[in-house]
This record gives structure tokens, C-alpha cells and sequence, in this order.
């Protein structure tokens, strides 16, 4: 187990209300690069700007879906796109991707339950906290059983505990993400009881997400 908390300075972007049944997601996550050249403050500054401009325009698009930022460093993007090289073609369209800032994961994305949802101007920002599930690939035991009791298990934490907003999934393997209205604890506690967590077959990771209310229908 291990449990992260980061931040970086991109704001929320427009969010277009989808279902689960939503195709061609893909779900980003913007890790700050370690090996990033050392730049000026207003440099710095400079490709901030750049790269909240290019978030406006995705979203104008409709190519992006939502955007939120990690405490400490790093965020997170959701795209829309008809397949994995289109959607790097829509980020590599970021100064600040282009400009070594970031390393990139782009994985498909299905949203299981909750929703995205689009928030209106001016967005009120909230800080949620976000479990990104990840298989443990030296892992030996029935992965098809676990993956059939994970989908009963997430469906049933949702409807219990109203704090848990949505819960979709990067692959096959039960890799994925919950978004909880609530402290680290909690999200700590309610993912504890996961029975690929509890086996072994996936670890996990709480970071505090700050995004627009309203983005998961909250």
C-alpha cells in the first residue's frame, strides 16, 4: 500500500456530462517529470499560462473532458478521442508537455457508476480524494475471481457509503480509480476492504484531487 498526496496549479477544465457507457475515454495522468530542465521563475510562469490556455481550448473542442490537479505536484486529464494516438495528439499540443514538464500515462478509460458532468462558470473548487487501484503483477492467485467479486464489491461500497462519487477502470485486471467526498481516512478505510487489495492482486494510492464541484455530480 502506499498513499501519496500532490498538487500542481492547473485548474478544472469544462466537463461534458457522459455515461458508462461512453466509449474512445482516455484517462491521463500528468506526473511531474524528475528530470525536468531547471528554468527561470517566469518561464515558469510563461508555460503556465501556456498550458492553461491549451486546457481552454480542449475543452472548447470537446476534446477534453475534465482536468484536476494533485496536491504536491502533477495532475490529471480525462479525453475524449477515437483511439490512444489521437488522444497523444491532442497533448502534445501542451507547452508544457512539449517542454518536458510531465511524464505522460494515457490509459482507456471506463467510467463503471457516478458520472462526469459539465460545470459551469465560475467553477467552485473543491479537493476530493482520489484511490488509483494498481495490479501487482507478480501476483499468483485467481485474478478471475477477484476481478468478478471487485465489480459486486465497488457497486456495493457506492451505494453504502454516498460519499464515493464514481469508480470506472483503466484495464481488465481491476486496475482503476475512486473519487470520495471525504477525508484520506476514510477513502483509506473503505478501500481496505477491497478483496483484490486484501489478496495482494492490487495496491493503491490516495492522492487529494482539486477540481471543479459538480464534476462528479456531486
Amino acid at each position: 500500500m502506499k498513499k501519496v498526496l500532490v498538487i500542481i496549479a492547473i485548474t478544472f477544465a469544462s466537463v461534458f456530462q457522459l455515461s458508462a457507457q461512453s466509449g474512445s475515454l482516455y484517462f491521463v495522468f500528468l506526473n511531474i517529470n524528475p528530470d525536468k530542465e531547471v528554468i527561470t521563475d517566469s518561464k515558469a510562469e510563461s508555460l503556465q499560462s501556456a498550458h492553461l490556455k491549451n486546457i481552454d481550448r480542449l475543452a472548447d473542442e470537446g476534446k477534453l473532458i475534465a482536468a484536476g490537479s494533485f496536491e504536491g505536484g502533477g495532475g490529471m486529464f480525462v479525453l475524449e478521442a477515437k483511439d490512444q494516438f489521437q488522444a497523444w495528439g491532442y497533448l502534445e499540443t501542451d507547452p508544457a508537455v512539449k517542454a518536458g514538464r510531465f511524464k505522460l500515462e494515457i490509459l482507456p478509460f471506463s467510467l463503471w457508476n457516478g458520472e462526469l458532468k459539465k460545470a459551469g462558470k465560475p467553477y467552485e473548487m473543491r479537493t476530493y480524494q482520489f484511490i488509483r487501484l494498481v495490479s501487482n503483477p507478480d501476483f499468483k492467485g485467481d485474478e478471475g475471481k477477484l476481478i468478478h467479486d471487485n465489480r459486486i464489491f465497488m457497486s456495493d461500497m457506492m451505494r453504502d457509503n454516498p460519499e464515493v462519487l464514481a469508480y470506472g477502470f483503466f484495464s481488465e485486471f481491476n486496475d482503476g480509480m475512486v473519487v470520495v467526498d471525504g477525508s484520506a481516512e476514510l477513502a483509506e478505510r473503505l478501500i481496505k476492504e477491497h478483496a483484490s487489495v486484501k489478496a495482494g492482486q492490487l495496491g493503491f494510492e490516495i492522492k487529494s484531487l482539486y477540481i471543479a464541484k459538480g464534476t462528479f455530480g456531486d
